[in-house]
């Protein structure tokens, strides 16, 4: 495997964008030296749901003249989630406000008009989660507006392109189910053209190549060195894919969970991909990877009633797997591979200690499930927010085994992988998660016999 040409760098920020929290990191020597944090909320008023970019704005200046402050910073790189993309204008301003994708899209012009899952490995998915959606209903409801786009930006090179002014495209922001991307071939999709936007798109760009300097006018603002570079950035889900796809042969599988558990298997093929609830992300090589996502940590932290940092024991699994107790998707929103299916059934609810760990459960079945649909071999590393589940690591080392389930204990996947593209290695520490003594398997069966068709 190639390595990334990549410069030596000092410090590097890592500025991640993801829908629940928006987090800037400093990273230097291979070790992360400080995080800070805030929360990622929509504005609700008009002219749609959309996302408080300004405020985002104004937390990345302060943070960034925070860190100045700790160490000199050659590179930033930006994380973003994919289900996002920003309409510039030629003066380099929004010419709509950045759609949040939670704003549900009603009606099937889109649908008639995408290019096929064969393509674009892109299923047809709620509210704003495609891209392609999310632009074809404003272009199509504030046309006026949308005649004075001069790019349109995917959400990482949004950023990107306000820190360095310079605008760019991006593989693995444009393959996560956008429609706008063909895996395979490399190139734009059908509905690109067939909608005239190609020309909207800024030239392609590898996520480690350096944009330029950061703008002189933000270095005044923050304390910035002027020939602090900024990178062209990458989707957050790839970049938690990043360091193990460098480092660790094939077959395995990522799962990067926080708002959403993502699973990833390299090594493994999209021919026969189910098209009703799996996709493809596209690599930093440009090769497509199959996966399967639910939105696990907003699920989870709704079924535990806030209380998410509870520790369910095993003792708690075993009450609720004795009482046949289970939760059957879809349970959200946004259903991961149960999108569009009739709700599952209620569940009584027990106390606080059982209603996490049928939560738990219910989130170790689901991954389980999601590596199973794309065919998943090796082992399994499990990065982000859920690693600090014990349960649920435990229970899904039961599900997996004999393959060894792996977690990274610095929980910061993305972070990882985006500093590997500015020149920082961050050691990929990792421990094997052991099984646990439950009677998982006629659990599991009954689980999946009750899965929607």
């Amino acid at each position: 495997m190639q390595a990334l040409k990549v410069s030596a760098a000092m410090a590097i920020v890592v500025f991640d964008i993801g829908k629940t929290n928006i987090k800037l990191s400093l990273v230097e020597n291979g070790e992360i030296r400080q995080t800070v944090s805030t929360p990622d909320r929509a504005v609700q008023g008009a002219p749609y749901p959309h996302i408080d970019v300004e405020g985002i704005w104004s937390f990345l200046l302060r943070g960034l003249r925070d860190l100045t402050q700790v160490a000199a910073i050659s590179d930033i790189v930006v994380v973003a989630h994919g289900a996002a993309g920003a309409l510039v204008d030629a003066a380099g301003d929004l010419a709509l406000p950045v759609l949040d994708y939670e704003m549900p899209i009603e009606g099937t012009a889109y649908d008639e008009l995408a290019a096929p899952f064969s393509e674009t490995f892109s299923p047809p998915m709620a509210g704003g989660l495609n891209l392609g959606r999310q632009i074809h209903w404003q272009a199509t409801h504030f046309p006026a507006e949308f005649a004075r786009v001069r790019y349109i930006l995917p959400y990482a090179q949004y950023w990107s392109y306000r820190l360095s002014g310079v605008a760019s495209s991006e593989v693995t922001s444009l393959g996560c189910h956008t429609g706008l991307w063909q895996p395979a071939a490399g190139d734009f999709s059908s509905f690109v053209d067939r909608m005239g936007w190609r020309h909207l798109f800024a030239s392609l760009r590898k996520a480690e190549d350096v944009l330029g300097p950061v703008l002189p006018e933000i270095c005044a603002l923050t304390g910035l060195p002027a020939d602090c570079r900024v990178r062209v950035g990458i989707h957050d889900s790839s970049a938690s894919f990043l360091r193990h796809r460098l480092s660790r042969p094939a077959p395995f599988a990522v799962a990067s969970t926080g708002t959403w558990v993502v699973c990833m298997a390299a090594g493994a093929s999209v021919d026969g991909l189910p098209a009703e609830s799996c996709l493809a992300n596209v690599d930093v090589l440009g090769q497509p990877v199959p996966v399967c996502t639910f939105m696990g940590g907003r699920e989870y932290a709704g079924l535990t009633n806030g209380a998410a940092s509870l520790q369910p024991a095993a003792q708690d699994a075993a009450s609720v797997i004795a009482a046949g107790d289970m939760l059957v998707p879809p349970v959200g929103q946004f259903g991961g591979p149960f999108g569009g299916k009739e709700r599952g059934p209620d569940v009584p609810p027990r106390n606080p200690a059982e209603n996490a760990a049928r939560a738990s459960l219910y989130l170790a079945l689901m991954t389980d499930y999601c590596l199973d649909l794309i065919k998943a071999k090796g082992p399994v590393v499990i990065e982000g927010s859920l690693v600090g589940n014990a349960l649920y690591l435990g229970a899904l080392a039961t599900l997996r085994a004999p393959a060894d389930l792996l977690v990274s204990e610095d929980a910061t996947g993305t972070i990882s992988g985006a500093a590997q593209l500015a020149g920082q290695k961050l050691a990929p520490l990792s421990r094997r998660v052991a099984a646990l003594d439950l009677p998982l398997g006629q659990y599991r069966q009954k689980w999946r016999e009750a899965l929607p068709a």
